[in-house]
């Protein structure tokens, strides 16, 4: 007979155990795999997004005239890698202002010249042939889009749908279709087009444009990407965190199963069977399970990704133009990966537990509760060692990996403490009831749960990890949106919002306010236009706004000069609180701002008329977004901004009724703008961030639940350790019912007890999500918010998973366990 079979007798008269451990495994190996999934197609969708970014400049006439085809021959016949993109914008449909009832913009490029620039480049080496199938000869044009927009298109066109074949294709913007030039320009007779001629910034210093042409920035290529960096970091770090509680719980069953069967294990010594080949079968048993809960765990990991793909796909396609993360069925290679990660996790949980008991005599037994009275100083020193050297790097370091890492550290730390504080408060109250002579049972409650602090030392923590996650996930989570929403009361202070469909000049803008200003109902126009600069050599979002408009009364600023509005019209500039600690800025230091791009994209100095000289004025808060910003007066704009465009905020006078909804229909000058009110746009964005979130909460969830479930069966399984003190007890008279309360009582009271300690490892968390993970992540920080009401719920939870273990735990006496007494 082999080992096998007696092996899994065990596990035949303890299936609980087996069935916890394989849960513990299974779902550790859902959370992980299912996040890493999500989180690897993410990273593989931002880098294609990310290499098809560089330098672009677009080719304009000397003279003012717009650019033509034949200026794109002769740019291509002096050498220069260049390629024409012919926009073509749809006015909308019916006079509803929303961006639905618009068609998707054509662009249409040149497919044998477009691979000069490096988006096009990529997909004419896909193995699908992308670019080339715009050439390849179909008695029908070709669209490519994402699957949305080419149903936008179908349901919207009035080019006829039936008149296009269509394939979906990644990497393109949201609302944009590619197509073959020639198929753009014919669209475009019954629409608004713009014709540009692109080519990459490198290629001035390669072939000199002539003088009857320059060069100007249509994209600077630098979108900078720690917004995206750091979700995808802070789920990967909330699956690692499920993977060391899977360990923690993984070790706690385990040891449990090994003292179970330490008598099995002595016969077998005795029989004859080698420890090297004992200890052989342990270790394949332990890989065995690590493989079968591996398989489970990464089945429904794949269901999760699928499940939580669309809400996370739609937080990206605010971040990049993702619109589909691939999730696909697991591959091989995912599922070795997933059963080393499990290996080493049991591995690191069991090493230490895979001692002989013939060998190490007692060594698989627990630490006694005198031992455990008696742990040496240098335990808690090391624990506090860990905690100290945790928070240096902590408090200095702006790397985010370096954040997370340290915060691990404290938390491991912590994790070491929390066992000792728990035996150390339930030992002064126990001595607090012997000297005040109280009764008895109170003196013997106190000790068995120490016994529990000590057999669930593991679960214990694993479940205090998890209160503190939820804890910390919480506040920065309530805390964000508390801030994000009074920081849209500040910056939506308008009651309507127009864009205008396209870019507009100095003087159309102005002619536009004029014309907005005299509507009736309307009482301030306040123009505002965005683009794109140079902040000595960094590339930065400009902002550019009237200082006069009373819309902008009530702005708090982080730090600022006295009266900031009066002193930007005087010359000087704000920026937001990214751009000041990425560069090291404070109210009145000096910054070189250029504003126009000419000839030489990567030598800015040699245009020293772009260029200006502001002095910082104020810094201003600019929550849910990563990039750097900086705020100008209208006045300072040069006539060309790159990716310059205008909108305007609308006030509104007060107890009127208005009839905004019909200016774009009534009113042609206004046809092709969109206008959209204060509260529609309030609410899109805080869907937004709530969808951004929804996976946070969602794996903060189900790690809790991981551990509340892991303690529940670990708490079963410790109660049966128990029964002999329960039923001597019974034995001596105290009735059954007491008891049953009494275990009752102590399950809860050490669930409730660690969640009190839990607490403030909670806080702290919470500040290092706040202070110390968004300014390293995304350039700004959060206000901490404390929320008492959602940690009594925390604590409620914790108290009912206590009495849920002391229910399920059932009558404690068992009168036959006496019979060998």
């Amino acid at each position: 007979m082999g080992l096998g079979p007696v092996f899994l007798s065990h596990y035949r008269r303890y299936p609980g155990q087996l069935a916890g451990l394989l849960l513990i495994l299974i779902c550790a190996a859902m959370l992980w795999s299912g996040v890493r999934s999500l989180t690897g197609a993410a990273e593989k969708a931002v880098a294609r997004s990310q290499a098809a970014l560089e330098p672009l400049l677009q080719v304009v006439r000397a003279d003012g005239r717009a650019v033509t085809i034949a200026d794109f021959a002769q740019l291509r016949r002096l050498g220069l890698c260049a390629t024409p993109r012919l926009n073509v914008r749809f006015d909308p449909i019916g006079s509803d202002t929303d961006n639905s009832d618009r068609p998707p913009q054509i662009v249409g490029i040149d497919p044998f010249s477009a691979p000069c620039i490096r988006q096009y480049a990529q997909a004419r080496d896909e193995p699908d042939g992308v670019i080339g199938e715009l050439v390849s000869g179909f008695e029908q044009p070709m669209l490519l889009g994402s699957a949305g927009d080419l149903k936008r298109w179908r349901q919207l066109s009035r080019a006829g749908a039936e008149a296009f074949q269509y394939r979906e294709v990644e990497g393109l913007p949201n609302g944009q279709l590619l197509a073959d030039i020639s198929v753009a320009a014919e669209l475009a007779t019954a629409a608004r087009s713009t014709l540009a001629i692109l080519l990459p910034a490198a290629e001035t210093d390669r072939v000199p444009l002539p003088n009857t042409y320059r060069a100007q920035v249509w994209d600077y290529g630098v979108k900078p990407t720690p917004l995206v960096d750091a979700f995808l970091l802070s789920l990967d770090a909330l699956g690692a965190l499920a993977l060391l509680v899977a360990a923690l719980l993984v070790r706690s069953v385990y040891r449990f199963a090994l003292v179970q069967r330490r008598r099995s294990l002595d016969i077998l010594l005795r029989l004859g069977v080698p420890p090297p080949h004992l200890r052989t079968a342990l270790i394949c048993e332990v890989l065995l399970i690590a493989v079968v809960g591996s398989s489970i765990g990464l089945l429904l990991g794949g269901w999760l990704a699928s499940a939580l793909a669309e809400g996370f796909q739609g937080t990206l396609q605010g971040l990049f133009s993702i619109d589909s993360l691939a999730v696909g069925a697991p591959k091989l290679e995912t599922w070795l990966g997933m059963v080393f990660i499990l290996a080493v996790v049991v591995a690191w949980a069991c090493a230490d537990l895979l001692k002989l008991p013939g060998a190490v005599p007692g060594g698989l037994g627990n630490k006694s509760q005198a031992a455990y009275d008696n742990t040496p100083p240098w335990d808690w020193l090391t624990a506090l060692v860990a905690v100290a050297v945790s928070l240096v790097p902590l408090l200095l370091t702006d790397r985010l990996w370096l954040v997370y890492l340290s915060a691990l550290g404290c938390l491991v730390g912590v994790g070491l403490l929390l066992p000792l504080l728990l035996n150390r408060m339930l030992g002064r109250l126990q001595a607090w009831a012997e000297r005040q002579c109280l009764q008895p049972l109170l003196e013997w409650s106190c000790s068995e749960m120490r016994a529990l602090c000590r057999l669930l030392q593991l679960p214990l923590t694993a479940l205090a990890f998890a209160i503190a996650t939820a804890i910390g996930v919480h506040a920065m989570v309530t805390g964000f949106e508390t801030t994000f929403a009074r920081w849209l009361d500040q910056r939506l202070r308008g009651d309507l919002y127009l864009d205008p469909g396209r870019a507009l000049t100095t003087a159309e803008w102005s002619q536009w306010r004029a014309r907005l200003q005299d509507l009736p109902g309307v009482s301030e126009v306040l123009p505002m236009v965005r683009g794109r600069g140079l902040l000595g050599e960094t590339p930065v979002d400009v902002l550019a706004v009237d200082p006069d408009s009373p819309l902008l009364r009530g702005w708090r600023f982080l730090d600022a000069v006295p009266n900031p509005w009066m002193a930007l019209g005087a010359g000087g500039v704000l920026i937001n609180e990214q751009l000041a600690r990425r560069q090291s800025l404070a109210v009145g230091a000096q910054v070189r701002v250029q504003l126009a791009v000419e000839q030489k994209f990567d030598q800015p100095s040699d245009q020293p008329s772009s260029q200006k000289y502001y002095r910082v004025i104020g810094i201003y808060a600019d929550y849910g977004r990563p990039e750097g910003e900086l705020l100008l007066p209208l006045t300072a704009l040069p006539d060309v901004l790159p990716d310059g465009y205008s909108t305007f905020v609308i006030g509104l006078q007060a107890g009127r009724n208005h009839s905004w909804r019909d200016w774009s229909s009534a009113l042609p000058w206004l046809s092709g703008s969109h206008i959209r009110d204060q509260a529609e746009l309030k609410r899109a964005a805080t869907v937004a961030f709530n969808r951004t979130f929804e996976m946070t909460r969602i794996l903060n969830g189900l790690t809790l639940s991981l551990a509340g479930v892991a303690l529940l069966l670990m708490g079963l399984v410790t109660f049966r350790l128990r029964r002999n003190s329960y039923t001597l007890l019974s034995v001596y008279g105290i009735p059954r019912a007491s008891l049953r309360r009494r275990l009752i009582a102590h399950s809860m009271l050490v669930t409730g007890l660690l969640a009190l300690l839990a607490i403030p490892l909670g806080i702290f968390l919470a500040w290092v999500l706040v202070a110390r993970v968004n300014p390293a992540a995304f350039g700004w920080a959060l206000p901490l918010h404390l929320y008492p009401g959602f940690w009594c719920g925390i604590w409620l939870l914790s108290l009912g998973i206590g009495a849920l273990v002391g229910v399920l735990a059932g009558n404690p006496v068992r009168l036959e366990t006496m019979k060998s007494e």
